[in-house]
């Protein structure tokens, strides 16, 4: 599902997703493989890190799969190198502790009580590339050989579905997206403080709601063969942001779920767009 500020816009065609569906191979849904990586990792301004395996997964949605879209054609996708996921969303003082700043809407006499460990919102594309850039600079971080990024839109949704392909990462059952994220029904019209929702099965928070987040990648088709290591198209107009957000149905809340916007929009009232870091595991573990 794509939206444009707030207008849904039809990525690819029904013919196109009928004939990828018709040649698919059956494969297994996830397959991981063995890793030494430490799991957890604490960087030096105090944000968790968790590693995620590299494995095989079908990106997207199948036909008939609960909210499906025409842009989330399934298809294979192998991540082959392990990497790190910020636990949580980057939090309002983790940014403003590396860029001097804090752009959020919701602080202040916007909400009762610290904003610190709520996700920045209210910043572009490119500005979280920024704080990426930034962080990996620091002294501790460049002598741990940290060099952060935002995460491709492969990477998200194989940590976001930390081995599940339902329509969350909890499963199908709607009912349960209240235990695990902010949104609609929920959200009581402002992000949240990270971390309060249950974790998916790998130890992130948030993947579902409380913040949209920036992916590395440009919107466009998915392909339709099996795909190593994708990184979306070389070039386009829009940057992908993934997870949904306090103010958005179950739907948009689905690990598939995709859409995007210009790199340099910084959102806007009814529009939270956050990050989660991520990071190269070391090679050759």
């Amino acid at each position: 599902m794509r939206i444009e500020h707030g207008t849904k816009v039809w990525a690819m065609t029904a013919i196109g997703i009928f004939l990828f569906w018709a040649s698919a191979e059956a494969v297994p849904a996830f397959a991981l493989q063995e890793t030494e990586n430490p799991k957890k990792v604490t960087n030096s301004i105090g944000m968790k890190l968790i590693l995620v395996p590299r494995g095989t997964f079908e990106m997207g949605s199948a036909r008939g799969d609960r909210g499906a879209d025409l842009d989330e054609r399934q298809h294979r996708v192998t991540l082959s190198r392990d990497y790190y996921l910020g636990a949580f969303e980057c939090t309002q003082a983790e940014y403003e502790k590396v860029m001097g700043r804090n752009p959020s809407q919701f602080q202040g006499n916007r909400i009762a009580g610290s904003s610190s460990n709520h996700p920045v919102e209210q910043i572009s594309w490119e500005d979280a590339v920024e704080f990426c850039r930034r962080l990996s600079e620091l002294p501790e971080e460049k002598a741990a050989g940290r060099v952060y990024r935002l995460p491709t839109e492969a990477e998200w949704e194989y940590g976001c579905r930390a081995g599940n392909l339902a329509g969350f990462a909890f499963g199908d059952q709607e009912r349960l997206l209240a235990e695990y994220g902010w949104y609609k029904a929920n959200g009581n019209l402002q992000t949240h403080p990270v971390g309060q929702k249950k974790p998916n099965a790998w130890g992130l928070y948030d993947m579902h709601g409380n913040a949209w987040e920036w992916c590395a990648d440009w919107y466009g088709n998915y392909p339709n063969r099996a795909v190593v290591d994708p990184r979306g198209p070389e070039v386009g107009t829009d940057r992908v942001y993934r997870g949904g957000s306090w103010n958005y149905d179950p739907d948009y809340e689905r690990s598939a779920n995709r859409t995007g916007t210009r790199p340099d929009f910084k959102g806007f009232d009814f529009l939270s767009i956050g990050f989660r870091v991520a990071v190269d595991a070391p090679a050759g573990k």
